[in-house]
């Protein structure tokens, strides 16, 4: 198995495959004895860990392991069980007692070692590497071991692990973005090794696209933008594709060259990807060719309504068009196709506050309710919102019309705190008080943590009637007095 190539193996199997491993998962069940060979047994456990069915894939090891217990295969399984059930603690441990017990081999060396290192146990991965390497050498072992002088800042010793890892398979070539990839962090120490070590391969190859892309994905990343846009050109100069396109495109919006920007999306408009579409809308937008901009990022939500980065451009676009009342309808015909996150219908509701379009605002917080699974979840999200955003007649009018008569019980005895809480935001303390003397009479136990928790210190001291009225059922007020 390739270690930096596992990401991108496509798992597929074939009928007779995947038949052997529901035979497995039959027999387990109506607890009838099963003989397989090594080969059947790795196929098996290989479909349940790419299946998920842990339970069936836990008794398959373990039955490979009791039949073949000097396979080290089945002992790499059960190590690779343990991590993805995320028993992390149990896997380092079983790889220690594996390392004391277990006959020494190359294979079982490099595993552990890339187990450990990829999720940060607590072992020691160069030593694990170098003895695999002093048993068989191989590309799985040097490609470690690159990463390992990339973490210690040593580019020069990185490039020369990766050239062995190359003159095992030289098809670690198409992977280096799994090395350079795996820290997205610009100011971190490895970044600028990473850096160093693309040079020095850039020099020993090159004419591989690959490479060049990888650099360019390292410049853009580090906000390097005019450096990348000339290591995505020369890539596409060695072989020209739509992801090369569409890279410089975006390095071109990134540098605000919005009509070069358009110029590249255009070459590549044909194609099927989203992403082109949008980065489209983004650049006419910038430009204030609205028309124009509304167009592409409506045919990428039309494509696909569940894309997610047409939705936040459509809205602002809208915004921008002075077209608000087409907001909620857009909102809306979004709701029919996926579940719209609520951070998402946040922004558009804020948006919609800071334009003053209240009929717009007021029918997106009723359809908000889509949100959460009891009423009163909906309620303290309304009331809680409308107060951060000083909307409170509207958390009021929707509370008032529409719950106020609910028979839910939770509900019923919780009301009287949003209502309160929103009365007296909007200026209006006797209704508020009002109701907020209700809630504690239904509420003897305490009272509401989010009713406490909302600028408490402002409410408390405009209004000591409810620190008065709250404070025997708490004892986290802020002390008034001393403000």
């Amino acid at each position: 198995m390739k270690f930096y190539d596992d990401d991108n193996e496509e798992d597929e199997f074939t009928e007779e495959e995947i038949s052997l491993a529901k035979g497995f998962c039959e027999a387990c069940d109506k607890g009838i004895p099963t003989a397989y060979n090594e080969d059947e047994y790795d196929i098996i456990i290989s479909n349940l860990m790419f299946s998920q069915k842990g339970d069936y894939l836990k008794k398959a090891i373990e039955k490979a392991q009791h039949d073949f217990p000097d396979d080290p295969e089945f002992v790499i399984w059960k190590m690779r069980y343990l991590i993805w059930n995320d028993q992390r603690r149990e896997a380092q441990q079983y790889m220690q007692k594996t390392l004391r017990h277990f006959p020494s081999s190359a294979e079982l060396y490099e595993e552990i070692a890339f187990i450990a290192y990829t999720f940060h146990l607590k072992m020691n991965v160069g030593e694990l590497v170098q003895k695999a390497i002093d048993i068989e050498p191989s590309s799985n072992a040097y490609f470690i071991l690159t990463n390992l002088y990339l973490d210690k800042g040593d580019a020069e010793k990185a490039f020369d692990s990766f050239k062995e890892a190359y003159r095992y398979d030289n098809g670690v070539l198409e992977n280096t973005d799994l090395l350079i990839l795996s820290n997205n962090d610009s100011h971190s120490g490895r970044f600028k090794t990473e850096l160093q070590f693309l040079q020095l391969l850039c020099q020993e190859f090159p004419l591989d696209k690959q490479i060049w892309t990888n650099m360019g994905t390292h410049y853009a990343l580090n906000e390097q933008h005019k450096e990348a846009l000339q290591a995505f050109e020369f890539a596409v100069s060695i072989e020209s594709d739509t992801m090369g396109l569409y890279a410089i495109a975006k390095e071109h919006y990134m540098m605000r060259n919005f009509y070069k920007a358009i110029e590249y999306c255009w070459r590549i408009h044909k194609s099927k990807d989203l992403t082109t579409h949008v980065l489209l809308g983004k650049a006419f937008k910038e430009l204030n060719l609205l028309d124009e901009a509304l167009q592409q990022l409506l045919m990428a939500n039309e494509k696909d309504p569940e894309f997610p980065f047409a939705f936040s451009e459509i809205v602002d676009v809208l915004r921008m068009m002075g077209r608000l009342e087409e907001i909620p309808k857009f909102v809306d015909r979004y709701y029919e196709t996926q579940q719209l996150s609520l951070e998402k219908l946040e922004w558009v509701l804020d948006c919609l506050r800071a334009d003053g379009h209240k009929d717009a605002f007021l029918h997106l917080c009723h359809s908000a309710e889509k949100q959460f699974e009891s009423p009163i979840e909906y309620c303290a999200w309304l009331t809680e919102f409308c107060y951060l955003v000083h909307c409170q007649d509207i958390a009021i009018k929707i509370l008032e019309e529409n719950y106020t008569d609910l028979p839910d019980e939770e509900l019923y005895e919780h009301l009287g705190y949003f209502l309160a809480l929103s009365y007296i935001a909007d200026g209006k303390p006797k209704t508020g008080l009002m109701h907020l003397q209700n809630a504690l009479i239904l509420n003897q136990d305490g009272v509401r943590s989010d009713f406490l928790d909302l600028d408490t210190d402002m409410l408390y001291t405009l209004y000591p009637e409810i620190y008065m009225m709250v404070s025997p059922f708490s004892d986290h007020l802020p002390d008034i007095h001393n403000n």
